[in-house]
């Protein structure tokens, strides 16, 4: 259940920072883990199986969920009345992307 729209922060100064922060954490740990996994191989592609085709797009997928959640919270321009409603949809996202790559991280290691 929402809380009603009166009674939803709607600045999301306090918000914004911790959430960067992170998201800097996780691409930082996924860009090492792609990295690691591209230079392994020796001379040939990283992904040669359906399972690391899997694996791969969702990591692609998760970063790209990310850049987007870092761009509505660097952006400045979003209608102050349904602020609250901005910021949630963003944290949605976030958390979504938060479990798909962390999903995909751990298929690597099952599969």
């Amino acid at each position: 259940m929402h809380p009603p729209e009166h009674e939803m922060n709607h600045d999301m100064k306090d918000f914004r920072q911790p959430m960067v922060t992170s998201l800097g954490i996780i691409l930082g740990f996924m860009l090492n883990f792609l990295g690691q996994w591209a230079i392994q191989d020796d001379g040939e592609i990283a992904v040669t199986t359906p399972s690391d085709f899997v694996v791969a797009l969702g990591l692609i997928t998760a970063i790209a969920m990310m850049l987007w959640v870092l761009f509505r919270l660097l952006n400045n321009r979003y209608p102050l009345q349904r602020a609250g409603h901005y910021y949630h949809t963003t944290f949605r996202v976030y958390m979504l992307a938060i479990l798909l790559a962390f999903g995909a991280v751990t298929a690597a290691l099952f599969v």
